[in-house]
């Protein structure tokens, strides 16, 4: 039997699964508005995607006050040569523009490109020009301008000076009551190095001690204090571009050695007496003792034990002097290492003639001291 075709022309033809597939998404983006606009985005979010991942494609990034380091110093001195102007001014404002990948570019820091200028490439006294330098990183791309290119510099001879003498100079004022013996210094030559222009009229180093930061206690101190050059004209050098050191160590103070000892004060016109009397028809117009005290620094059980100053002589003899006479007394120290402000008392005994008296009774000539007026 024949089967009967369908009224109205050709049979549908059947579609496959995919065309049905192919057919509902057509429809979808032809009559859905929504999916075409999240279509879009999507697209361009795969394209950013790609582009980001893509280290061929570089974004320009601009670096405004760039921290330059600055490299060879060591072997720019080791070559005889230093650096006199100021190069961390002249490095002040410096602008950089880096290629930078795409993917980097936030994070992209100037640091990362090791800007720089090489001492160690300076070959001359005088102006030099040294050009800003930079290193291409792998990850965050290359430096693809600088601002300035380069720097101009004053360059002088290196140069060093040893053994230069180190002196103390105190400041301020001893106690009442103290002795300060003489600072000695741990190292007494020191070397300088810097610009032969400044270390050429360098004469000494010095170390100055202030005694408002001694603290007063018998015994030995030891005091740190700041080292300082000084030209032959006795004005101080101050550069940065200066270095002292000792046996090759890098110096900057030295250690004071002081000794602290309690003292005693005698009038010294309590010791001397005189015995005897000029010549008559002679007479003593005046005594003078110098100095008029000695002070003593000692140990504490050494003052202690001291009552009077011990004299070569106690006495002066006045005995048939007939002119001025000086005598030398020697002070003699408590104890060998006692210290004395002076060690010889000097006495001058100044001897005249007596006047005659007029005949009102009065002494003719210049009037002169009365016994009382002098010393004993």
């Amino acid at each position: 039997m024949r089967k009967q075709q369908p009224i109205g022309g050709e049979p549908k033809k059947q579609q496959t699964p995919w065309e049905i597939l192919l057919q509902s998404v057509k429809h979808l983006c032809l009559h859905n508005w929504g999916f075409k606009v999240l279509a879009i985005v999507i697209s361009i979010l795969i394209w950013a995607g790609l582009i980001s991942q893509d280290e061929t494609l570089t974004r320009e990034k601009t670096f405004t006050d760039v921290s330059v380091n600055i490299s060879g110093t060591d072997n720019m001195k080791r070559n005889g040569y230093i650096v006199t102007s100021d190069l961390s001014e002249a490095l002040e404002d410096v602008t950089a523009v880096a290629a930078v990948p795409q993917q980097q570019y936030d994070r992209a820091e100037a640091s990362a490109y090791n800007i720089r200028v090489d001492l160690n490439r300076i070959s001359g006294t005088g102006e030099q020009e040294l050009r800003l330098l930079s290193t291409t990183s792998a990850m965050y791309g290359r430096v693809t301008s600088l601002n300035p290119e380069s720097v101009k510099v004053q360059v002088d001879d290196y140069i060093f000076r040893y053994r230069i003498p180190v002196s103390v100079s105190v400041t301020g004022e001893t106690p009442s009551g103290w002795y300060l013996g003489t600072p000695t210094v741990d190292t007494p030559l020191v070397a300088a190095s810097g610009p032969r222009s400044l270390l050429n009229s360098i004469s000494r180093a010095r170390v100055f001690l202030d005694t408002s930061e001694i603290q007063w206690e018998e015994g030995t101190a030891y005091i740190t204090g700041d080292l300082h050059l000084y030209n032959r004209s006795g004005e101080a050098v101050e550069s940065n571009l200066l270095e002292i050191s000792y046996d090759g160590v890098k110096l900057d103070s030295v250690v004071l050695e002081i000794s602290i000892l309690p003292t005693r004060t005698f009038d010294t016109e309590t010791l001397i007496k005189t015995i005897n009397q000029v010549a008559d028809g002679y007479e003593v117009r005046s005594l003078h003792i110098s100095p008029e005290s000695i002070t003593v620094a000692a140990r504490s059980e050494v003052l202690s034990q001291v009552s009077e100053l011990s004299l070569s002589e106690h006495y002066v003899d006045l005995k048939e002097l007939t002119e001025t006479t000086s005598y030398q007394i020697k002070v003699n120290k408590p104890s060998e290492d006692a210290i004395l402000n002076n060690d010889t008392i000097s006495v001058t005994v100044e001897v005249q003639p007596v006047e005659a008296e007029t005949e009102d009774g009065e002494p003719s000539g210049t009037e002169t001291e009365t016994e009382e007026n002098l010393r004993p």
